[in-house]
């Protein structure tokens, strides 16, 4: 189990709910509407483990830099590793949430990168609860149509805390 410490809404109010909020914004990072955007439906397509909905957060010629892997370029390529991973998820009657805290981000009119920490939390059947944290980065543009997406995703995981 995490705590939030404080939680912003992209538009800087307290929202009503805020266990959840699917975003952190540390002191000095500014909400970007475009940005805060993404991760708010990120969460919602890692809750209803639905795999097209996060793919399409990501540019046609995306670059997803999963550890372990090589370098997978494009939406389809990105779909079908969720496609991968929400299906073992509902194979194992799971669900999942994850929540993000930006610790920096450099925004510009055509082009952002944000610096960060998610955690994701796993539920399994019969109660068993599995959280695991990791650092991100991701370089983020608005698409011809205007709506913003991620161009580069990048993670991997923390260190464990000792016990």
């Amino acid at each position: 189990m995490f705590v939030l410490l404080a939680v912003v809404s992209a538009y800087g109010q307290m929202p009503e709910k805020a266990a959840e909020r699917s975003l952190i914004l540390d002191e000095g990072v500014a909400a970007h509407k475009g940005l805060d955007e993404i991760y708010a439906r990120f969460s919602e397509g890692y809750k209803k483990l639905d795999p097209a909905a996060v793919a399409n957060l990501y540019t046609e010629t995306a670059a997803y830099l999963v550890p372990g892997t090589e370098i997978e370029i494009g939406r389809e390529k990105i779909l079908a590793s969720f496609t991968k991973f929400f299906d073992s998820v509902k194979q194992r009657n799971g669900r999942l949430e994850i929540s993000f805290q930006i610790v920096q981000r450099q925004a510009e009119q055509t082009l952002a990168y944000d610096v960060g920490i998610y955690t994701l939390t796993s539920f399994r059947e019969g109660g068993e609860t599995r959280v695991s944290k990791g650092k991100f980065f991701v370089v983020g543009k608005p698409d011809k149509d205007g709506v913003w997406r991620f161009q580069v995703d990048g993670f991997n995981d923390l260190p464990k805390p000792p016990k």
